[in-house]
């Protein structure tokens, strides 16, 4: 084969163009590398962005729960505190209360042995409720189950029953020896004793015990039994008190 000039020189273009087309390769390669070179670190920069706005929000986080719990701790300091000082005056009270209870309680049986002194010498209204009444608190104050307090208001009470009886009046039915009579209780001052038909009446007399009345009085105390029984008005009623010179009759 014959090989011209001009072959040569076709050639020669060509590897010529070949040499310079490698370091333009070369250099958009290292543009490309380079682009994604930036691209993976801005990635790595956005991505540590995120992780420290994270660390920066759990920091903030765990601060607010610290302080929180700063505050709780003194809260509950403050508490344990105001427990333990109220622990010590419950103890002092507890003391004081024993002491009380060692004396209160031989108080509370005096204070019964009283009642039933007062009510033995009394005027025989309601014996046998009375009577049970204070059976029922000697009961009350050996039991262990009651508190002291309740011991010392239920006394108390039945000394309030015994104070307001002078101060009222009342009628009520009951049998004496057998026989119903109605009774007519005016305060302490005056108990009547009326019989069932009301054809009789008796007064108590402290001395004298039970003394007939004239029939003359029947009449007011049948009014003033009825006042007391609210089944009529009160009004203004002569009735006979106790004492030896206005009563006639004799003991019953």
């Amino acid at each position: 084969m014959t090989v011209t000039i001009k072959h040569f020189a076709v050639a020669g273009l060509l590897f010529s163009l070949g040499v310079q087309a490698d370091p333009l390769n070369s250099a958009q390669q290292q543009i490309t590398n380079t682009d994604q070179s930036g691209r993976q670190s801005q990635q790595k920069v956005e991505q540590l962005d995120d992780q420290a706005q994270q660390l920066l929000n759990e920091y903030r986080q765990l601060r607010a729960e610290a302080d929180q719990l700063a505050l709780y701790n003194r809260q509950m300091t403050s508490i344990v505190n105001s427990q333990e000082e109220e622990l010590v005056s419950l103890a002092k009270q507890i003391l004081e209360i024993e002491r009380t209870e060692r004396g209160i309680l031989p108080l509370m049986s005096r204070m019964l042995d009283s009642l039933e002194q007062f009510v033995g010498l009394d005027t025989p209204f309601l014996a046998q409720e009375r009577s049970a009444r204070l059976a029922l608190l000697q009961d009350l104050l050996l039991r262990a189950d009651v508190t002291v307090s309740e011991k010392f208001r239920r006394v108390l009470e039945a000394y309030q029953i015994e104070v307001d009886y002078g101060r009222n009046i009342e009628a009520y039915r009951a049998q004496l020896d057998g026989i119903s009579y109605d009774f007519l209780r005016i305060g302490r001052l005056a108990l009547y004793r009326m019989s069932n038909d009301g054809t009789q009446a008796w007064v108590w007399h402290p001395q004298q015990q039970w003394l007939a009345l004239d029939s003359g009085y029947l009449r007011d105390l049948r009014k003033a039994l009825k006042v007391a029984q609210q089944t009529a008005a009160p009004e203004m009623l002569v009735v006979p008190l106790p004492t030896p010179a206005s009563l006639r009759g004799e003991a019953s």
